[in-house]
């Protein structure tokens, strides 16, 4: 292992990556026995990933992290482990873990997954108030399924759940679960950010190519490309004004989870992601937290 990038070895990322790494250990242990101990071992493995990006810069050790978090929430939903709170912001966790890790069977099986609100997630404990992660959960899986089956109608009816999504999203809601006014702006605007991001993803897999139609269809992507190029600009640099500005220690958001799996989901619905390469050779502002090394030679499965 190469030595560190940033932190010395007694520093706080090294000691944190100890730390979760031992969890990791006793999680991976006793979750074969209680479905309720899932979650923190996905949350563990997310935690111990971000430790060993910014401490050795270790892609492969990163993504064998967040392969597992993404099996270990997958088998939560699949498999209905007694313990196991099936709430839709842990499905969509599970997501980006299984893209941004290349997680082809943890993808494929949460692309089954429906997440309406009488459905697979009527026994959630965590986010049952919030109307808004219900349709981000559907139309995300919607949007997989649309890549897993290679059809488009999926795509179609992810659209206008992304659309609810936005609609059903109240300020209130998101103040009342975070006190802190800083916290709840920043998970406000990412929300947002997803809906867009991934609204953006699911009208491109969702367009019919018709015959004498191409320019139009380029042009439509090239349009939707830098919708998205946008809304990535606006969203890392209000996610470092959010650092910077709270007293709080997010190592979760040493990388954006989120913005590496949606370009990532981008790239694969056929969006030129030029402008990601761009903004990295400019060094804009927020970009490295969206690392290229994270995000080369990293697809969905097909």
């Amino acid at each position: 292992m190469s030595a560190p990038a940033s932190s010395s070895v007694d520093g706080y990322d090294a000691r944190s990556l100890r730390h979760e790494r031992r969890m990791i250990s006793i999680y991976r242990r006793d979750a074969q026995n209680d479905g309720g101990l899932l979650q923190p071992l996905a949350n563990a493995c997310r935690r111990a990933a971000s430790f060993e990006w910014i401490l050795f810069r270790d892609v492969n050790a990163v993504r064998r992290l967040w392969a597992e978090a993404a099996r270990t929430l997958a088998a939560g939903f699949t498999q209905r482990r007694p313990g196991f709170d099936p709430s839709p912001d842990q499905l969509i966790l599970a997501l980006h873990l299984s893209i941004a890790a290349k997680d082809r069977d943890s993808f494929t099986s949460l692309s089954q997954i429906c997440p309406d609100r009488a459905g697979a997630l009527r026994e959630a404990r965590a986010f049952r108030a919030s109307r808004a992660h219900f349709h981000l959960a559907e139309g995300y899986t919607l949007i997989a399924r649309s890549l897993v089956e290679r059809r488009r109608e999926p795509a179609r009816a992810a659209v206008q759940s992304l659309d609810a999504a936005r609609r059903t999203s109240d300020r209130g809601w998101w103040e009342q679960q975070f006190p802190e006014p800083l916290e709840a702006a920043w998970r406000l605007c990412e929300h947002e950010a997803l809906c867009a991001l991934l609204s953006a993803v699911a009208q491109v897999l969702a367009d019919e190519p018709g015959r004498g139609n191409e320019r139009a269809r380029v042009a439509k992507i090239n349009l939707a490309a830098d919708e998205i190029s946008a809304i990535v600009d606006d969203t890392l640099l209000l996610l470092d004004r959010f650092i910077a500005s709270d007293i709080n220690h997010h190592p979760k958001l040493y990388c954006w989870l989120p913005g590496l799996a949606l370009c990532t989901l981008a790239a694969t619905a056929g969006l030129p992601m030029q402008w990601l390469l761009e903004r990295h050779a400019s060094r804009a502002p927020g970009y490295e937290r969206l690392p290229l090394d994270l995000l080369r030679n990293v697809a969905v499965p097909e």
